[in-house]
């Protein structure tokens, strides 16, 4: 396969990870929502682990590290959606990751990146950043800004944890269906000890909701991990935050958002970076 044709599966798996982030916000109670959602996944790809070899070696490593994180991501991801405005916090975040990743593959993976596609990761990162451009100017948090420096640490270990870990694995699927099948335990087990009126209150509907935001969130990651095996996490790790990106084309298409200019500014920056990446 072509890069061109993984770049193109690349930004459809953004697309999805948006779809799947607003269902999750428009739930009540977002944690509740992300530990069912990781609960499905795992109870979803529990008969798979019998079709596809077992993991080797470091790469149960990798999973158990990438399990681990994935889940305290998550359930910090899902408390912020119940406490707190993201809005200045999630772009900074995902703007910064794929810096955090490209660092750490260029130093434990030696990874080569020639430097058009170096400058196309920092001009995606600054594009990303620039869409909390509003809210510095009306209130700098240094507090908020340690917090999103902090999430997108997060995001960049398991991010470099998950592409190093497929690359350890003979066959992709291995890793894949390994680390969907242990996802799900940390996440609905912290729930269940903090939430269990609110889990044991979901409607059928609420939960069929969430196991469509379950699929398509394991379909999009599934993309993303697989794409790592075959190109620089850098890249991959910056083409995915086009995520937000398209969150803001579904707000104005669909839920009829305003777009401020410094989202559309952002926008054509992100676009630009992606040319450099592609070109590198």
């Amino acid at each position: 396969m072509t890069s061109t044709s993984i770049y193109l599966l690349i930004f459809f798996a953004a697309f999805l990870h948006a779809v799947w982030n607003l269902i999750i916000k428009s739930l009540d109670n977002s944690l509740v929502g992300i530990g069912v959602k990781m609960f499905f996944q795992s109870i979803i790809f529990a008969p798979v682990i019998f079709f596809v070899p077992l993991p080797e070696g470091i790469t149960w490593f990798y999973l158990i590290c990438s399990s681990l994180l994935h889940s305290f991501y998550f359930i910090l991801l899902g408390t912020m959606y119940n406490r707190v405005d993201l809005s200045f916090i999630y772009p900074i975040a995902r703007g910064c990751a794929p810096v955090f990743v490209t660092i750490l593959s260029l130093i434990f993976l030696q990874e080569i990146i020639p430097l058009w596609g170096l400058a196309g990761i920092l001009v995606v990162s600054l594009a990303l950043i620039l869409i909390s451009i509003d809210k510095f100017k009306s209130n700098l948090d240094i507090k908020l800004i340690a917090i999103s420096i902090f999430i997108a640490f997060i995001i960049s270990l398991y991010t470099f944890t998950d592409g190093s870990g497929v690359r350890s694995a003979k066959h992709a699927s291995t890793f894949i269906v390994w680390n969907f099948f242990f996802g799900g335990w940390i996440s609905i087990s912290y729930v269940y000890l903090t939430n269990k009126k609110e889990l044991f209150q979901l409607k059928f509907k609420r939960l069929l909701l969430i196991l469509s935001a379950s699929i398509i969130s394991f379909s999009a990651y599934a993309i993303i991990i697989w794409s790592m095996k075959y190109e620089p996490i850098g890249f991959v790790a910056s083409l995915r935050e086009s995520s937000i990106i398209f969150a803001t084309l579904i707000g104005l298409l669909f839920l009829k958002e305003k777009v401020r200019l410094s989202r559309f500014i952002s926008a054509v920056l992100f676009f630009i970076g992606v040319f450099l990446i592609y070109n590198a």
